[in-house]
């Protein structure tokens, strides 16, 4: 809900929720391995919510930029709220119709993101979303 016009940021449309669930398998390895957390010790609902808060900021700033992601809507504890990405998953897809053409978009982006000083540490068919006209979104930002 936009607090200035009471209006809904969203305006009807289905949007996603993603729940940050860090540490659910794996807590030890977790905690060294990210670097926000190194030398803390605390739990895995405040690990969730450092990873959820940075995620956001990341995607937001991506979507400033033009890179092709959910619109991020609001990011709260350990949950972002975003567009619903009409596409499929990557992974999921089975043939393309220009294989060559969504080739060349993925790695523009990945020029894109170096070029932005980045590098998607998770850029793969799980991480992309590929709607029926074939263009590609990327999820998922560690």
């Amino acid at each position: 809900m936009d607090e200035a016009t009471g209006k809904s940021i969203h305006n009807g449309e289905p949007v996603v929720i993603k729940f940050a669930r860090l540490g659910r398998t794996s807590f030890r390895s977790i905690r060294d391995n990210r670097d926000y957390l190194k030398g803390r010790q605390c739990g895995w609902l405040y690990m969730s919510r450092i990873a959820s808060l940075k995620e956001f900021a990341f995607m937001t700033a991506l979507y400033k930029r033009g890179f092709p992601t959910p619109t991020p809507y609001e990011g709260n504890r350990h949950a972002i709220c975003m567009s619903l990405v009409k596409a499929y998953p990557l992974v999921n897809v089975k043939g393309l119709t220009n294989p060559e053409t969504v080739y060349h978009m993925l790695i523009e982006q990945i020029i894109k993101f170096a070029e932005h000083g980045l590098v998607h540490g998770d850029f793969n068919e799980f991480n992309l979303m590929c709607a029926d006209d074939e263009t590609i979104t990327v999820i998922d930002f560690p």
